[in-house]
This record gives C-alpha cells, sequence and structure tokens, in this order.
C-alpha cells in the first residue's frame, strides 16, 4: 500500500509541476511587471507559456534588447531550484545560458555564450572612468554565485581587437583571460595575448576576502617608444625590453571606476 501511495505522491507533483508550468507568460508578467520595472527591467510582446515562452523586445534601463526566450527546467524544481535556459540579442550582443537559482540563494550558469560589444558592456555596468572599443566572447562552462560573490567561475573570457581610447587610444589585439578556481576558493586567472600590438603574459590571484595579486611582464611588440610602449613605462621599469608588474591589494580599491 505504502508504495501505491509515493506513486501516488510523486504523480500528483509531476501534475502539478506540470500545471504550473502552462501558466501563460503574459498572466505571469501581468503580476510581476511591478516588480521587474523596479529592477529597470521591461517587457514587450510577452507570449507562451511560464514554461516555455519569449518577449519581442525588453528594455533594462536604457538598453533595447530583441529575440527573448526562455525555457524552464521544471524537473530542477523537485531539488528546490529554478533553473532556465535564457536566450537574448541586443544588436551585435547575444546571451545564451542555463541559469538557476536555488531556494537557499545560490545562483548557478552553465553552458554561457556571451557576445558584447565592449563600449555598450561599459555602459552597462556604469564604468564611466573606462572607454574601450572591441567585442567580449565568453565561454562560460560554469559560475557559481552566492549573496551576489563568485564562489566558482570556470571559462575563458576573449577581447577581439581590443582598444582603448580613454586618455588615449591605443590598439590591443586580441587579449583573453583563462579563469579557474583552485579548491580554497581562490580564481586564477591567466592573462595572455594572441599576437596583437600587446604582448602579455601574466597572472592574476582573486581570492575570497577580497584581495588581488597580479604579477606578469609586458610590452608593445613594436617597440617601447610607441604610444602603448611609452603608456606601458609607467606601470614599471624596463627590463630586457618587458616591463614587469606586480601589484598586490584590495579589491575595493577600484570602487572609484563605478562611480
Amino acid at each position: 500500500m505504502k508504495f501505491w501511495r509515493r506513486y501516488l505522491a510523486l504523480g500528483i507533483i509531476c501534475y502539478l509541476l506540470f500545471v504550473i508550468t502552462q501558466i501563460p507568460a503574459s498572466n505571469v508578467y501581468y503580476f510581476t511587471k511591478d516588480m521587474l520595472k523596479e529592477q529597470g527591467v521591461t517587457l514587450f510582446g510577452v507570449q507562451g507559456s511560464l514554461w516555455k515562452g519569449n518577449a519581442s523586445a525588453a528594455t533594462y534601463k536604457d538598453m533595447h534588447f530583441k529575440q527573448i526566450n526562455w525555457e524552464v527546467h521544471p524537473l530542477a524544481l523537485l531539488t528546490a531550484n529554478i533553473s532556465a535556459t535564457i536566450r537574448f540579442k541586443q544588436q551585435q550582443n547575444s546571451v545564451n545560458a542555463i541559469v538557476s537559482r536555488s531556494l537557499f540563494g545560490k545562483t548557478t550558469v552553465e553552458n554561457g555564450r556571451i557576445k558584447a560589444d565592449a563600449s555598450q558592456l561599459i555602459k552597462l555596468m556604469n564604468i564611466p572612468a573606462v572607454k574601450l572599443n572591441g567585442e567580449f566572447n565568453l565561454n562560460l562552462p560554469l559560475l557559481e554565485l552566492t549573496d551576489n560573490k563568485v564562489e566558482y567561475i570556470k571559462g575563458r573570457l576573449l577581447w577581439n581587437n581590443a582598444e582603448s581610447i580613454f586618455p588615449q587610444k591605443m590598439a590591443l589585439g586580441d587579449v583573453f583571460a583563462d579563469m579557474s578556481t583552485s579548491s580554497d576558493g581562490v580564481i586564477q586567472v591567466k592573462l595572455g595575448d594572441g599576437g596583437g600590438p600587446l604582448e602579455m603574459n601574466a597572472n592574476l590571484l582573486l581570492t575570497p576576502d577580497g584581495k588581488y595579486d597580479l604579477k606578469g611582464l609586458f610590452s608593445a611588440r613594436q617597440g617601447r617608444n610607441t604610444a602603448l610602449g611609452r603608456s606601458l613605462g609607467f606601470m614599471g621599469k624596463y627590463k630586457d625590453g618587458k616591463v614587469e608588474f606586480n601589484k598586490a591589494g584590495e579589491l575595493s580599491e577600484f570602487g572609484f571606476l563605478f562611480k
């Protein structure tokens, strides 16, 4: 008898999950639009269901997006998680990732593919002290956050046609950052280049308590007398044609960038 009770309970749970996921997305948005608007998000042309739907357009602050699609994974609810595949575009920018949120406050991003124009991303992140050009391509197999703090990350960030345009315009070429996390929670970032104007071989460590340690060698392939070469000279002294840079401190030192 207990055997059938268990199957009956499982059947009821599965049925309830099916009913919930079939709720029209427009109805869900009707009851949540005020909360989303407080976060700066507005959706347009909402169609489909809570389980699988789309919106023709969306705005986040003063950014406009289109072709927003989502597909909720109902079985994740059995493990106290809300999980969905999310896709959207904004001009040449695009996002494709599986995003999960646990009832205990943990957010997970899996199989992320993110493409973003550098200048637009800086604007979206509200970093007025930095002006960049180029295109960011992020391959993110796994990212785990708790209370908006990174606990684990594995991925590669590629900055194509990298260019700094403030305080002066300088082409850097293609540069990359390979990210991984050690068993003690330290984020390890390997910085390198694709053979362009900037030669870079560096390692960055980010600790869970908000400290950083950057060590590496930097040089301008076209010579130290170029604009890039002279700028690198402000980072440290040249030795054997390369600038050796070693700096450690608190990440809070860079808070001024977001003001």
